[in-house]
C-alpha cells in the first residue's frame, strides 16, 4: 500500500484555475510577450495618435465656449463659425456613424463566426509546449502528492504545510524546463 504522503492546503480556487490552464485553450497576445518592441511602439503611438484625434475636436469645442480661451495656442471659433462649421459638419458626422456602425456590425458578425466555426476547429496554442507543460506538472504533483492514481482515488487528503505550492512554483519549473510562459 502506498504512503499517504504530507499534507497540502491548496483551495479550491487554486486547483480549478490550475486544470482550466491545463485544459483552456490559451491566445497568445505577442504585444505582453518579452520583446517584441517595435510591435509595441507602433501600437502605442497608433493608439496615441486616435487619442488626440478623439480629443482635439473637444478641446476647441470648450475652448470656443468659454469666455476666455483655455488654450492659446489652440483654435477658437466665434460664434457665426460655429454654425458655418456645423452646417458643414453635419454631413461628414452622419457619414462617420454610419461607416462606424457599419464597421462595427461587421467586426461583431466576423468575430462571433470566427469564435463558432474557426476557433473550435484551429488551435490557437502550441500544443507540444502545452504537453511539455502538463509533463513538468505531473512530475511536480507526483513527487509532492503521490501517484497519479492514489491522487484521483483519495477522497480525503491531509498535507503538511511543506507541501504547499510557493506562487512562483510553476513558473520556476517551467523556466527550468525551458516551457516558459512569456
Amino acid at each position: 500500500m502506498t504512503e499517504s504522503p504530507k499534507e497540502v492546503k491548496v483551495t479550491a480556487e487554486e486547483m480549478k484555475k490550475i486544470s482550466e490552464s491545463e485544459v483552456k485553450d490559451f491566445v497568445q497576445d505577442k504585444f505582453f510577450q518579452k520583446g517584441n518592441w517595435w510591435l509595441k511602439i507602433r501600437q502605442v503611438l497608433v493608439n496615441v495618435a486616435f487619442l488626440a484625434i478623439l480629443l482635439l475636436p473637444i478641446m476647441i469645442l470648450f475652448n470656443s465656449l468659454t469666455n476666455k480661451q483655455i488654450w492659446k495656442n489652440l483654435y477658437a471659433w466665434t460664434y457665426q463659425d460655429g454654425f458655418e462649421l456645423t452646417d458643414y459638419l453635419k454631413s461628414s458626422i452622419l457619414l462617420a456613424f454610419v461607416v462606424v456602425l457599419v464597421l462595427s456590425l461587421g467586426f461583431l458578425y466576423r468575430n462571433n463566426y470566427r469564435e463558432q466555426n474557426v476557433y473550435p476547429k484551429k488551435k490557437t496554442y502550441d500544443e507540444e509546449m502545452m504537453n511539455r507543460r502538463k509533463e513538468v506538472l505531473n512530475k511536480m504533483y507526483t513527487e509532492r502528492f503521490g501517484e497519479q492514481e492514489f491522487r484521483e482515488t483519495t477522497k480525503y487528503y491531509a498535507v503538511d504545510g511543506e507541501q504547499n505550492l510557493d506562487d512562483h512554483l510553476v513558473d520556476g519549473l517551467f523556466k527550468e524546463a525551458g516551457v516558459e510562459i512569456k
